[in-house]
């Protein structure tokens, strides 16, 4: 099991203490850079899989936005199917294919907020978020994603039949499946991204800021201004481009653990990085690097445990609302079967009332004769 962020800033700290006791042992330092990579690869390792899962979540809002756009189109073709069936006739078969029709806009409504009615014609009028028309008759619009120049990922937009007229209506999106994808996508991902970023750039900004004030050991003795880490100035790229600085990747006499040239045994640089672990730096002044992780990550949590218990209310409601409308539209099992029962019973009492009428008839017949 890879270890977490966490695991491996602790690792990279306790072997800056280890490092403290024994300052020009080799073992120790060849330690420290080691301990110093596992925790850079951690930070890469997590910064790769956020990424990855915004990919498969880009894709799947493309997946999700074509199923809507087909619901789209059959929607359309169901309305001139009914008024074709309509003029020639068939209403039985209308009413089958509205049943049809409305099922289309069940499925779709649940990948995106709409409204819809049906005009004076006979036929759905389907409209998306912002109002953008979806379906008119036998129009229909095609909803399609395009990249956003600046993010490359997608947004979702609403073209006209004639595939001109592009309207994104991303932000417009307030419910449904798709809103739920994107959300995802640009949040609570971008959220995970920037904490691991902006607590790679602090650790490498303060761990450096202490490195360049040391001396090494051999032929970095009597020199200063090294960095232990290098990584991106821009703060989004942080995990992503965070390295061992050339000097410490080849030698591993460049750690700075002295205050004073050529002191072997001196350590009071190292013990000045060491006392960053239990800083509060992160967060204004307010949090150490193990609490700023725990509280990012917490909230994380936090919102997955929300998130359930949303979804569990709102499955109680939409079960109340099916019942509702199968209540109102829907064939009652046991209604019918009363009502079967009491045209059985009403049919055995008519059919006694002939019987009985059939019998007074053949006794006065024969009483003429």
């Amino acid at each position: 099991m890879e270890s977490s962020v966490s695991d491996e800033v602790a690792g990279f700290f306790n072997a800056l203490q280890n490092l403290s006791t024994y300052p020009e042992e080799m073992p120790t330092r060849t330690n420290t850079r080691e301990a110093a990579s596992n925790m850079i690869a951690a930070f890469k390792r997590v910064d790769f899989n956020l990424k990855r899962h915004r990919a498969d979540l880009d894709d799947k809002i493309e997946g999700t936005v074509a199923q809507a756009s087909d619901f789209v189109k059959q929607i359309a073709s169901l309305n001139m199917s009914i008024q074709s069936l309509e003029a020639g006739g068939a209403s039985d078969k209308a009413n089958d294919l509205r049943d049809q029709q409305e099922q289309m806009v069940r499925k779709l409504s649940e990948k995106m907020n709409i409204s819809y009615y049906t005009n004076e014609h006979g036929s759905m009028v389907v409209r998306g978020p912002n109002q953008a028309l979806l379906v008119d008759g036998k129009y229909a619009a095609s909803i399609v994603t395009t990249r956003d120049p600046e993010t490359t990922l997608r947004e979702v937009t609403v073209l006209d039949s004639e595939n001109n007229n592009a309207r994104n209506i991303t932000d417009f999106i307030d419910k449904g499946e798709i809103r739920s994808l994107v959300d995802v996508r640009d949040k609570v991902i971008d959220k995970l991204l920037n904490g691991n970023n902006q607590l790679a750039a602090n650790i490498v900004y303060h761990v450096n800021a202490a490195h360049r004030q040391g001396f090494g050991l051999g032929k970095y003795g009597e020199s200063v201004g090294r960095d232990f880490f290098a990584t991106s100035p821009d703060i989004n790229g942080a995990a992503l481009n965070l390295r061992l600085s050339d000097a410490v990747q080849e030698d591993i006499n460049a750690i700075s653990v002295a205050a004073t040239p050529n002191a072997p045994g001196d350590n009071v640089i190292v013990n000045e990085i060491l006392r960053l672990k239990d800083q509060r730096i992160m967060e204004g002044g307010t949090m150490t690097f193990n609490e700023y992780y725990s509280n990012y990550v917490g909230e994380l949590g936090l919102d997955i445990e929300r998130s359930i218990h949303e979804k569990e209310a709102d499955e109680i409601i939409l079960g109340d609302l099916e019942k509702r409308r199968e209540a109102i539209s829907g064939v009652s099992l046991d209604e019918e079967a009363v009502n079967l029962l009491r045209w059985q019973t009403a049919f055995a009492a008519s059919s006694k009332v002939i019987t009985t009428a059939d019998e007074m008839l053949e006794t006065v017949l024969s009483l003429k004769r």
